[in-house]
């Protein structure tokens, strides 16, 4: 009997722990699921956050791989004009040169007629030193008459002035000559120094578009990593979407025409859409609409619907989720105070919250969101301002 008394009371202990499971199995699957939907959207918005972060960087990168390609093309512009200036001075300096052979070569002809001149001269004023005014006799002798004498003496000088003409222009060419081998000789010193600075310039310019190229290849690389990256993002943010979506309630949406979320306002302080950021200073995609509203005043649900997640982020602040059915999901950011649970049932019009400025805010605001099927909506297509 004892035996029996224990069987029962093991029995009616089986029923009371199935009992128990059966009453509670309403009041824990709630919760279970909004801790999956809080832990895969937590995933998906961190992940979205580094997509936004990445596409920002690769922006950046972009930027900075157009602005060395000009830099190079700028590099590749000073060099072609570089180079055309080394071009036209090589032809300079190679017509310098061939301009200083032929002037050497008339210099050789002039110096050898000059030999041959003073050769000749000297050999002349040899004669008439040995002879001494035996010449100038022989001439007075030989002439017939006064007119043949005065005519021969006549001729004379203008013999030994031709002599001396000759010399003189013979030096002066010699000294044109070499004033001008001179000149062409400090020219050509010119030419071979200005085609060393060019030489160097380009090879200086070379250098710099080199390790600018490389800086270039560099970043396009970085830019090929955080495109291949984002891309790896994207999948698996998709994937998280898609975890979400079947996380979420199944069924029709059943929460009703959307109401606003304050009764103590209206006022739309930022819409929807892409907007540059209050906070960080560039352009963002704000996924939903801001309404200025006094601190401490009430959050208001939009439609009936099931609170999936409380929560607190650094852009957020503290802020509410509630699912209503069909993929349809609303979001509170920036209150102040939480005043519902995960799995809590809320009607249209229900506190759930209290206005605040937590999170990346500059007041005191509600930012609210409207979601289907993960995608964000514009808010102002589903609620009126002050309409309940």
């Amino acid at each position: 009997m004892k035996r029996k008394g224990k069987g029962k009371t093991a029995l009616k202990a089986v029923i009371l722990v199935m009992a128990l499971v059966c009453v509670c199995a309403p009041l824990l699957s709630p919760l279970v699921f909004g801790d999956s939907v809080y832990e895969k959207q937590q995933d998906y918005d961190d992940l979205r956050s580094n997509i936004i972060k990445s596409e920002r960087e690769l922006s950046e990168g972009k930027k900075q791989a157009q602005e060395l390609q000009a830099e190079i093309t700028s590099y590749e512009r000073q060099i072609n004009d570089t180079q055309v200036e080394i071009n036209l001075l090589t032809e300079d300096l190679n017509a310098t040169k061939e301009r200083v052979t032929q002037v050497l070569a008339e210099l050789d002809d002039i110096q050898l007629r000059i030999v041959d001149q003073n050769e000749a001269l000297m050999s002349r004023l040899r004669t008439m030193y040995k002879q001494g005014d035996a010449s100038m006799v022989a001439v007075i002798l030989g002439s017939s008459s006064m007119t043949e004498l005065l005519t021969n003496v006549e001729m004379m000088k203008r013999i030994t002035q031709s002599d001396a003409d000759l010399i003189a222009s013979l030096e002066k060419q010699y000294g044109e000559v070499t004033e001008k081998k001179d000149e062409l000789v400090a020219l050509k010193t010119e030419l071979e120094e200005k085609q060393a600075e060019l030489d160097s310039k380009k090879a200086a310019l070379d250098k710099d578009m080199s390790t600018v190229a490389s800086l270039k290849k560099q970043i396009e690389k970085n830019n090929a990593a955080l495109e291949a990256s984002i891309d790896a993002m994207n999948k698996e943010a998709d994937a998280l979407k898609a975890d979400i979506l079947k996380l979420q309630s199944s069924g029709e949406y059943s929460g009703g025409v959307m109401g606003w979320p304050s009764r103590s306002s209206k006022r739309i302080t930022d819409v929807f859409g892409m907007r540059l950021h209050p906070i960080l200073g560039y352009y963002k995609m704000h996924t939903g609409i801001d309404i200025g509203a006094a601190k401490g005043t009430d959050i208001l649900a939009a439609a009936d619907g099931t609170i999936i997640r409380t929560a607190s982020s650094d852009g957020y602040g503290n802020y509410v989720m509630i699912d209503h059915g069909g993929g349809v999901v609303t979001l509170y950011a920036h209150s102040s105070k939480i005043l519902v649970r995960v799995g809590d049932k809320v009607k249209r019009g229900d506190v759930i919250a209290l206005v605040g400025s937590t999170g990346r805010s500059t007041g005191p605001h509600i930012h609210f969101e409207v979601r289907i099927n993960g995608n964000y909506k514009d808010p102002l297509q589903y609620v009126t301002p002050g309409k309940f």
